[in-house]
């Protein structure tokens, strides 16, 4: 039990930092970072290792942290940049006029945005980009802040089990293939049977967090379904079409719908609701004077949107992944913002002006990320195996309830490493073999896993810091997370419990 405690303090210290003293992530993760080094050299360090292996283990990754921290930074840089200068030339205004000509409602507004274009953003691209680019565009039409952040993580919560071209589950699940007890289309419809229901709570929790009880006067209908049809577009792509697309298929089909919904019935929303034209811009320059269609004002957007999935479904995996997987994404939204400024008219001196404002903005992040990875970076190295120790410990004192505690060690992995393919990766052996001892289905057993992988993107102090800095509230994460949580907590329970009779009663023996 001690090991498990000290396993786990590395992670109650940055959250008590950030969350219970209000801390910025930006002075809490560099004194994370130093306990866990000296965790490395003393409580978690082998009997028979050497200290120089030691240093060279925590030297190699700390260098690892600061280069993935730069290259997330570098995502936020992008997304951040991109909105900016729709801000400065005043395009952002008009983006604002044409969702209200679908519907002037902001909290179906929020829906769409915060909940639909993640999804498909999760399978277009991955690697973080959903919360970096959905985030700053709800700034951009005129949502708090922290309320789009935290809607935009939530939106990411459940397509994170596909990612981009269902790489999560398809490489995730390998194991299972590999050892002749599953398939990746198998693995894809039970996980889809979980999280339809994950999609169907989201946009009340959306709404709920957003504007509160009060929110819900009028919208009800709409919710209702909204989260139906999104859980059945999900889980008919993941049970019938396969993995590859279910998370763009879902967001995009999503979208579409909701828009026929939205034309077709009138939703009466309350004058606080309304969207009022709500003055989105800013800038030196005179925006007032520029004027631009519909087309022209989302151009930039719409850009990225075709570019996302063009590059990821054209271009062989092995290029995409040669600087690793998250610098393609880097580059197409950063190519995307040198688009706008060109369609946008900005000038170079406006758009090199933007730019310099925008890298002193998140700069200071790669401190935070730097950190933060290599805490996670050390957690799952297997000299020191706290992230092992955690899970098994779970593991074993789980019993017949192991399906709910795979639910919660996805959650734990994502929740460390950043993604749930790292999740996936990590313990997918580990529940097989616990699946076969306890005579449970690995394959509802997985699910779990699975989905609590993509639960816990929406805690991780990585992904909360990254939305942060994309949106120029550097020192709020704590704010962040206490919302977070609370979704988490909701969504994780719901999860726990689908796994439990997934697992005992309805499909113990699917696939089998």
């Amino acid at each position: 039990m001690m090991d498990f405690v000290m396993a786990l303090s590395p992670l109650v210290l940055i959250l008590v930092g950030i969350v219970v003293l209000k801390k910025p992530a930006m002075k809490v993760a560099p004194v994370g970072l130093v306990y866990i080094i000296i965790l490395a050299f003393t409580y978690f360090s082998p009997a028979d290792a050497v200290f120089k292996d030691t240093v060279t283990m925590v030297d190699g990754l700390l260098w690892k942290g600061i280069k993935e921290g730069t290259k997330i930074v570098m995502l936020v840089f992008s997304s951040f940049l991109l909105l900016n200068l729709m801000q400065r030339s005043g395009a952002m205004k008009q983006v604002q006029n044409t969702l209200a000509g679908v519907t002037d409602d902001r909290r179906a507004q929020l829906i769409i945005v915060g909940l639909m274009v993640p999804i498909f953003l999760e399978g277009a691209a991955g690697a973080g980009s959903p919360a970096a680019i959905a985030a700053p565009f709800l700034v951009g039409l005129g949502f708090d802040p922290i309320v789009a952040i935290v809607v935009a993580l939530l939106g990411d919560a459940t397509p994170c089990s596909w990612g981009g071209a269902g790489l999560t589950t398809i490489t995730g699940g390998s194991y299972l293939v590999e050892q002749g007890i599953s398939t990746a289309s198998l693995n894809s419809a039970m996980v889809g049977r979980i999280h339809m229901f994950g999609v169907f709570v989201i946009p009340f929790l959306i709404v709920m967090i957003a504007f509160g009880k009060k929110g819900f006067k009028g919208i009800i209908p709409y919710l209702l379904f909204a989260g139906i049809s999104t859980g059945l577009i999900m889980f008919g792509l993941s049970n019938f079409i396969g993995p590859e697309i279910t998370s763009l298929g879902t967001g995009l089909l999503s979208i579409v719908c909701s828009i026929i919904y939205l034309k077709l019935v009138k939703i009466k929303t309350p004058e606080e609701f309304r969207y009022k034209g709500e003055n989105g811009f800013s800038g030196k320059e005179n925006t007032e004077l520029r004027r631009y269609s519909s087309f022209h004002a989302l151009s930039p957007y719409l850009v990225l949107v075709v570019l996302l999935p063009v590059v990821r479904y054209t271009v062989p995996f092995s290029i995409l992944t040669t600087f690793g997987y998250i610098v393609w994404v880097d580059v197409v939204v950063f190519l995307c913002a040198c688009i706008g400024c060109v369609i946008l008219g900005v000038s170079a001196e406006g758009f090199f002006d933007t730019m310099k404002q925008t890298i002193m903005r998140v700069v200071p992040v790669l401190v935070t990320m730097g950190s933060l990875l290599t805490v996670s970076y050390i957690m799952q190295n297997s000299q020191t195996g706290m992230i092992q120790l955690i899970a098994s410990t779970i593991a074993n004192t789980a019993g017949p309830l192991y399906p709910a505690a795979a639910v919660a060690i996805g959650s734990a992995g994502s929740f460390i490493t950043g993604t749930g393919l790292g999740s996936n990766i990590m313990f997918a052996p580990m529940h097989l073999n616990a699946a076969n001892m306890l005579g449970l289905n690995p394959i509802t057993v997985f699910a779990g896993q699975n989905a609590g992988g993509s639960l816990g993107n929406l805690i991780c102090p990585n992904n909360v810091v990254a939305a942060c800095a994309t949106v120029g509230v550097i020192g709020k994460e704590g704010e962040v997370l206490k919302r977070t949580m609370a979704a988490f907590a909701v969504i994780l329970t719901i999860y726990m419990t689908l796994s439990m009779i997934y697992t005992h009663i309805l499909f113990s023996g699917f696939g089998l």
